[in-house]
C-alpha cells in the first residue's frame, strides 16, 4: 500500500467511521418518569389499604354497618392512618433519593471543578522562552505552518501526492516530535505508512542549522524551531481528554453539553485549531471515535478563514452545516 493510500485509509477511519450526529442538549425526564417509584409505592399502598373491603363484613349490606362506634373508629383511624403511613413513606423515599442526587451532583461538580483548575495551572505553566500560557498555541501554530509549507515543497520535488489531511499530519507530527538524535527516532516511526526516503528528506531538511535559523529570524521566534512540543502538548491533551471524558462518562442526570461547553470556553481560538489538527492524527483519533468533537462541538469557535482551505485544511469536508459559531452569526444576519 502506498503511503498516501494509507494515509487516507487512516483518516477516512477516523472520519467517517462515525456519523456526525447534530449536537442534542438533555432533555428533562417527564414528571411521571421521574417519581415512578413514588407513585409505585402510592398505587400499591391504596391497593393494599383497600382490599378490606372485599371481606364479607362489608358485602353483607351496601353500607358499612359496624357493630359498634368503636368499631367504626377502629376502622376509620386504621384506615386513614395506613393512608397517611404510606405518604410519610413515600415522602421519606423521596428525601433520601434527592439527598442522594445533591450528593452524587455535588461530587461530580467538586471533580469537575478541580479539573477546570488542573487545567487552568497546566496551560498557566506552559513556556516557550518569552511565551508562556494560551500565547504559546499561537507561536506553535506559527510553527506548524511553516513545517507544512516545506512538506509541501519537499513532497512536490519528491512527486509525493498528499492530500491535505496527510500533508498537515505529517506537519503535526513534525510539531510534536521534532527532530533531533531521539526525536527523529520517534518522528520515523509515527509516520512509517509513508514513504520513508520522503519523512528522510523532511528530516533533514528541518535538522538543518541555516532552515532553522532562517525561519527563527522570519517569523521571529524566540526559540530555534523544530525541536519538538512532546513535553508540552503531551501532558495537556491527555488531561484535557480526560476531563472531556469524565463529563461524558456521567450516569448522573446532568446537562452534559453545558459542563463541556464551560471546558470548551476555556480555549482559545489557536488552541482548538491544534487540537482539531490533533484529532485528526492517529494519536488523537479518539476525539473522534468516541464522538466528543461532534457532539459537544469542541471546535465549534474557530473562524471561518483560520485554515485555508486550499492549502491547509477545508473544515467543510469534516462537519455538518450548522456545526461553527460563525455560521450561527451569519444565520442571525
Amino acid at each position: 500500500m502506498t503511503a498516501h493510500a494509507s494515509g487516507r485509509t487512516a483518516y477516512n477511519a477516523i472520519s467517517k467511521s462515525h456519523p456526525m450526529p447534530k449536537p442534542t442538549k438533555a432533555r428533562p425526564k417527564p414528571w411521571w418518569r421521574t417519581y415512578a417509584a413514588e407513585l409505585l409505592i402510592v398505587i400499591a399502598g391504596l391497593v393494599a389499604a383497600n382490599l378490606i373491603f372485599i371481606a364479607k363484613a362489608f358485602r353483607q349490606t351496601n353500607t358499612v354497618n359496624p357493630e359498634s362506634a368503636g368499631q367504626l373508629g377502629a376502622f376509620v383511624g386504621g384506615y386513614v392512618g395506613a393512608i397517611f403511613a404510606l405518604i410519610g413513606v413515600v415522602l421519606l423515599f423521596s428525601t433520601l433519593r434527592g439527598q442522594r442526587r445533591a450528593s452524587e451532583l455535588n461530587n461530580f461538580e467538586t471533580k469537575y471543578f478541580e479539573l477546570i483548575k488542573m487545567h487552568r495551572d497546566n496551560v498557566a505553566e506552559l513556556e516557550l522562552q518569552e511565551a508562556s500560557g494560551r500565547k504559546l498555541f499561537v507561536l506553535l501554530i506559527r510553527e506548524m505552518r511553516c513545517i507544512l509549507q516545506i512538506v509541501r515543497e519537499i513532497a512536490e520535488r519528491s512527486n509525493e501526492q498528499l492530500t491535505q489531511q496527510q500533508a498537515l499530519r505529517v506537519a503535526y507530527y513534525c510539531l510534536f516530535f521534532g527532530v533531533g538524535p531521539n526525536s527523529s527516532r520517534m518522528l520515523r516511526m509515527s509516520l512509517s505508512t509513508f514513504n520513508a526516503e520522503f519523512i528522510g528528506a523532511i528530516e533533514r531538511e528541518l535538522d538543518k542549522s541555516e532552515t532553522k535559523e532562517r525561519v527563527r529570524k522570519e517569523r521571529k521566534f524566540g526559540y530555534l524551531p523544530f525541536e519538538g512540543h512532546q513535553s508540552r502538548l503531551g501532558h495537556y491533551y491527555r488531561h484535557l481528554y480526560q476531563m472531556v471524558r469524565y463529563v461524558d462518562q456521567q450516569t448522573i442526570e446532568i446537562n452534559k453539553y453545558e459542563y463541556v461547553k464551560t471546558i470548551r470556553a476555556q480555549l482559545s481560538t489557536h488552541e482548538q485549531a491544534l487540537l482539531l489538527v490533533n484529532s485528526l492524527t492517529p494519536i488523537g483519533h479518539n476525539w473522534w471515535r468516541k464522538a466528543l468533537i461532534v457532539d459537544y462541538r469542541l471546535v465549534k469557535n474557530i473562524r471561518r478563514d483560520f485554515f485555508d482551505s486550499s492549502t491547509e485544511l477545508d473544515t467543510s469536508t469534516l462537519f455538518e452545516a450548522g456545526y461553527f459559531e460563525w455560521e450561527e452569526l451569519d444565520g442571525a444576519v
